[in-house]
């Protein structure tokens, strides 16, 4: 799978973990400024108290400079898992280190009428099988403009093995799953904003190329494909997921023992 992104203008800053996006220039919009903590909370902080009784536990990076001006606050799981663990934390790591690294030398970082600069993360958890753990990370930024930007990154294991499960490890036949990911997904999103003028950026979006369907979410069902801002949709619609069941992801060969099949 290539590095690189047309949603992200700054991709693959980091690459502990595959190809990843760390850290986004801020879009031009209508839409006003928007509490970025608040809007993630908003959408993930119910999922996070549950963590805990799963048998993942919350960690947090927290940083700030001495000014002030750039706060980073990402939660992260761990298992008690050296295996996992160790990987999450360097790739958690390497997103905070990558972010401080790209304000360096930016005097909007400090200046005190500027809005302070963020990087804020936040993930839920969720199980396919008793083999498999599946992590959907938040990650959201303000750098200035007119609001925040965001990313949606997954981060799929083996318990077996330790393993991180990419799609090539999902599928015994990869090019069809993602045939059959695309397929799906635009005929979901074209119902979805049937009326519009988006037919254009769904089909491009949803193309069945790797970096369109790099982050999946693994359920009991199936998969929950995790479309970025701006990849099929405007940043006003949100990002978008689509969920699709196992069974018409069976002509791909999906690994049964990830789904307990």
């Amino acid at each position: 799978m290539k590095c690189g992104s047309r949603f992200s203008p700054l991709l693959s800053a980091v690459a502990f973990v595959g190809c990843i996006s760390v850290f986004w220039a801020a879009y031009a919009s209508s839409l006003p400024l928007m509490g970025i903590a608040g809007w993630a909370v908003h959408r993930l902080g119910a999922e996070l108290s549950a963590a805990a009784q799963s048998g993942v536990f919350d960690n947090l990076v927290n940083r700030s400079n001495p000014q002030g001006k750039t706060e980073i606050n990402i939660t992260y799981p761990s298992l008690g898992r050296a295996d996992i663990d160790a990987g999450i934390r360097r790739w958690v790591t390497a997103i905070a280190d990558a972010f401080e690294e790209n304000l360096a030398g930016d005097d909007d970082a400090t200046d005190e009428d500027v809005p302070k600069y963020e990087l804020q993360g936040s993930y839920v958890v969720t199980r396919p099988s008793a083999t498999a753990i599946s992590f959907t990370f938040e990650l959201w930024t303000y750098t200035g403009g007119a609001h925040g930007n965001l990313d949606i990154i997954t981060l799929n294991y083996s318990l077996l093995t330790g393993q991180r499960l990419d799609l090539v490890d999902l599928f015994e036949d990869p090019d069809a799953a993602l045939k059959l990911m695309s397929d799906w997904s635009a005929r979901e999103l074209l119902r979805r904003f049937a009326g519009t003028q988006m037919k254009q950026m769904i089909l491009a979006g949803a193309a069945p190329e790797a970096e369109n369907f790099a982050n999946l979410t693994l359920t009991p069902e199936g998969v929950t494909i995790q479309f970025q801002p701006y990849q099929v949709a405007p940043w006003a619609a949100g990002a978008q997921q689509v969920e699709m069941p196992f069974e018409k992801l069976l002509k791909a060969r999906p690994l049964a023992v990830v789904w307990g099949r």
